[in-house]
């Protein structure tokens, strides 16, 4: 049960970033020919996604 939560989080984690990364994106009008940039802003958004989501499982387990 536990690796069926810990996939959902990880989907769910993907699909919010992806979102967030698509409206910011958007919202400033970054164009799209450097791929470093467009996916380094997409790693960056899921990694502090990733962090917030770890601490806050981390503390509920404590």
């Amino acid at each position: 049960m536990k690796i069926f939560s810990i996939t959902l989080v990880n989907t769910l984690l993907i699909l919010i970033t992806v979102l967030i990364h698509k409206v910011i994106f958007r919202m400033f009008h970054f164009g799209y020919e450097s791929l470093i940039f467009y996916w380094g802003i997409f790693i960056l958004i899921y990694f502090i996604l990733n962090l917030i989501t770890n601490s806050i499982f981390l503390n509920k387990s404590k």
